[in-house]
């Protein structure tokens, strides 16, 4: 079912509601961190401040719980929130009528999801701040000491509101923390009176550095596996730096072959209009990951990349994209990230990636990693020597993936001509390269990109293209083949890149 953001508005429930939520039942619950990048008369640069609210201001207005100074004079008084969704996102709002705000570099003309790492600046040139969601044993508010709590609750919860207010509810904070303190310490002393329970708490203790040493040892077999993870980057950046050596020489043995660029029909606005609706960005809600020992984490955002769907309703797009893990090294450098991942799903873990899909139309759905079909016969899989399993996918013609729906609405789709291409036939892609096109959850609009064929047919089971005009988040994406009449068939999918011009595309007819 869509999730429909509703508007922001400051309430007692998002700022004192949810700061009481977290100064007395904050093991369960998240917080988020924002690293000021620059220096001001509230804030030094590098400080991090911990958020454990469900909802912020940031400005110039005293009531602002991240507050900058009047020298900061294109910074609104009330210029943006940050506001925790109820699936658990959080989303940056644009509050000023008169000064933009801006996340990685792009204006948020309404709204926009954050995911951990973004960098948001309030106006040109003004303050700029990380967002940053801690992971592990530190990334519940239960992990912050009390009194830091308390200084938190003060500062965020009950800032918007009277001081009298304020007052009060640290006054009733402290006298329950009392009381409960009184408490535990008046049933400790009773305890202690009484040899029998006495005897029963030394061995409960006893019992306790049992489980600490085992915990340890954890630890150390963990840390352990990082080390021989790391080992494994270099064998495998080794290994992608040759296999990019020999399919690049490929590419230059073909130049001489490639012809001078052979002029299409100009390309139809209406005909590339009624594609867009069933063109989607794809991005990662959260992975949930189940290590081999059961232990259950959670990492908010991932990557994004395209989808589209076709007339038979399959939901289709690169596997690079559906199963990131499985191609942990790119462009030469090895992903820690994925390559952990990849160590988990294949030594007794589990991976899931959560998606989200949205297109120009407004429409948005949901689905996991698990519901793809992939082809994954041409992975290489192996142990090293420190017992580690590790199965890494080729950028092939098995680079795609796709999930069956109850649609019959799409894009149309040309299975024979997707393999038997004449040289220099002018190809459309659309896409979302480097994330351009999806600016808000309202304003989607699909890239449009370009490529032409340099040989005839399919080389190794793709199809080599030259002039290739589009960028990283394309991948995933569909690529079009004009015909005479200008009608667009689906030939083929974005999937990698040789050079600065040349790449292929796994065409349509490989999905079985």
């Amino acid at each position: 079912m869509e999730h429909k953001t509703q508007p922001y508005s400051r309430s007692v429930a998002g700022s004192i509601g949810a700061g009481i939520g977290s100064l007395f039942g904050g093991s369960g619950k998240q917080y988020y961190i924002l690293e000021h990048k620059i220096t001001s008369k509230y804030h030094k640069a590098g400080e991090s401040q911990e958020i454990i609210v469900d909802q912020i201001e940031l400005g110039r207005d005293p009531k602002c719980q991240v507050r900058f100074d009047e020298s900061f004079n294109t910074v609104s008084r009330r210029h943006a929130a940050i506001v925790k969704e109820r699936g658990g996102s959080w989303k940056l709002v644009q509050l000023s009528q008169t000064n933009s705000t801006f996340l990685n570099g792009r204006r948020v003309e309404k709204e926009w999801y954050l995911q951990n790492g973004d960098e948001i600046q309030l106006a040109v040139n003004g303050p700029k701040l990380g967002f940053i969601v801690p992971t592990g044993k530190k990334s519940t508010v239960g992990s912050i000491g009390l009194s830091r709590r308390l200084s938190l609750f003060r500062q965020q919860a009950l800032r918007p509101y009277k001081q009298a207010i304020a007052t009060l509810s640290i006054l009733m904070a402290l006298s329950i923390a009392g009381l409960v303190s009184w408490k535990i310490y008046g049933d400790i002393q009773w305890e202690r009176r009484d040899s029998a329970r006495a005897a029963e708490y030394a061995r409960n203790m006893a019992a306790q550095d049992s489980i600490t040493g085992a915990l340890l040892a954890k630890n150390r077999e963990q840390e352990r596996t990082v080390e021989n993870l790391r080992r494994q980057q270099e064998k495998m950046r080794r290994q992608y730096e040759k296999m990019k050596k020999n399919f690049e020489d490929n590419i230059r043995d073909m130049q001489n072959q490639i012809p001078k660029r052979v002029d299409g029909s100009n390309i139809d606005n209406a005909a590339i209009d009624a594609c867009l609706s069933h063109v989607y960005f794809v991005a990662v809600a959260k992975i949930e990951v189940i290590l081999p020992g059961g232990e259950q984490k959670t990492i908010d955002g991932g990557w994004t990349g395209t989808g589209f769907m076709l007339n038979d309703g399959r939901f289709v797009t690169a596997r690079h994209v559906a199963e990131a893990w499985f191609f942990p090294v790119s462009g030469g450098t090895v992903n820690d990230k994925m390559l952990y991942l990849n160590a988990v799903a294949h030594n007794g873990g589990k991976v899931t990636a959560h998606f989200v899909a949205i297109s120009s139309s407004g429409d948005k759905f949901s689905f996991t990693s698990e519901q793809f079909t992939c082809n994954r016969s041409h992975d290489d899989t192996g142990v090293n020597d420190d017992g580690l399993t590790l199965s890494v996918a080729k950028l092939d013609e098995t680079d795609w993936a796709y999930f069956k729906t109850n649609r019959r609405t799409g894009l149309n789709f040309d299975s024979h001509k997707s393999t038997s291409l004449e040289r220099g036939t002018k190809l459309t892609v659309l896409g979302f390269p480097l994330g351009l096109g999806a600016n808000a959850v309202d304003d989607i609009q699909p890239i449009l990109g370009s490529a032409i064929t340099s040989r005839k047919g399919l080389n190794q089971g793709v199809i080599l293209t030259t002039d290739t005009n589009y960028e990283q988040g394309s991948s995933g994406g569909p690529v079009f083949y004009i015909d005479a009449s200008g009608a667009l068939s689906v030939i083929g999918i974005v999937s990698a890149g040789a050079g600065r011009t040349t790449g292929f595309v796994v065409p349509i007819a490989a999905i079985n």
